[in-house]
C-alpha cells in the first residue's frame, strides 16, 4: 500500500490507523478500475468521486484522502474518464515533487 504514495507522504502518514489502510485500498481499488481502460458509470463514478475530493480541498476540509491516491491514477484518470478540468488534475497531483509536475504535465497536455 505505501508504495503508491509520494515520498512527501509517507512521512506523514501512519498506516497503522485502520482509516488510513482502508483509504489506501480505496484509491488502489479505483486505479485498478481505471486500469482496465473500459469507460462507463464505474468510471463516471470515479470522475465524480474525484470532483467531490477536490471540492472538498477547497472549502478547507482537514486533512485530504487525496494523500493515499497513486501518481500513475492521474494519467488513468485523464485516459478512460472525460475529465475537461485542468484545475482537478492540479488538484489531484502533488505538483512539490518532480515526478508529480511531471504527471500533471503530461495529464494537462492530454486534455
Amino acid at each position: 500500500m505505501s508504495t503508491s504514495l509520494s515520498a512527501s507522504q509517507l512521512h506523514t502518514v501512519s498506516m497503522r490507523d485502520p482509516l488510513n489502510r482502508v483509504l489506501a485500498n480505496l484509491f488502489l481499488l479505483i486505479s485498478s478500475i481505471l486500469g482496465a481502460k473500459t469507460a462507463g458509470t464505474h468510471t463516471q463514478f470515479v470522475q465524480w468521486f474525484m470532483e467531490e475530493c477536490v471540492d472538498c480541498l477547497e472549502q478547507g476540509s482537514r486533512g485530504s484522502i487525496l494523500q493515499f491516491m497513486p501518481f500513475t491514477m492521474v494519467s488513468e484518470l485523464v485516459k478512460v474518464s472525460t475529465m475537461s478540468s485542468p484545475k482537478i488534475v492540479l488538484a489531484i497531483t502533488d505538483l512539490s515533487l518532480p515526478l508529480g509536475r511531471r504527471v500533471a504535465a503530461k495529464a494537462i497536455a492530454a486534455l
